[in-house]
């Protein structure tokens, strides 16, 4: 079972729920509201390519909003030879 990440509409209060992918969504941990919203969140991983230069991407901070928020992976020139 993954780890969801909600918010809750009524007091604006995020929290992580360990549930079934099929289930519906929690109550609120904080006012037991049932309007929560699933938000979308970063995962982690131990896989990393060696020809994408990562210090280029930008950080979920850094993303503007509108078209351009998608990022896109920077890939390095391979050496000749």
């Amino acid at each position: 079972m993954p780890i969801y990440e909600y918010r809750c509409a009524s007091c604006d209060q995020r929290f992580e729920e360990l549930v079934a992918a099929s289930a519906a969504a929690p109550p609120c941990p904080g006012c037991g509201a049932t309007d929560v919203t699933r938000v979308y969140s970063t995962f982690a991983t131990e896989w990393m390519p060696s020809n994408v230069a990562w210090h280029r991407l930008p950080g979920k901070h850094d993303l503007p909003g509108g078209d351009t928020s998608k990022p896109s992976a920077f890939i390095k020139d391979k050496p000749s030879g």
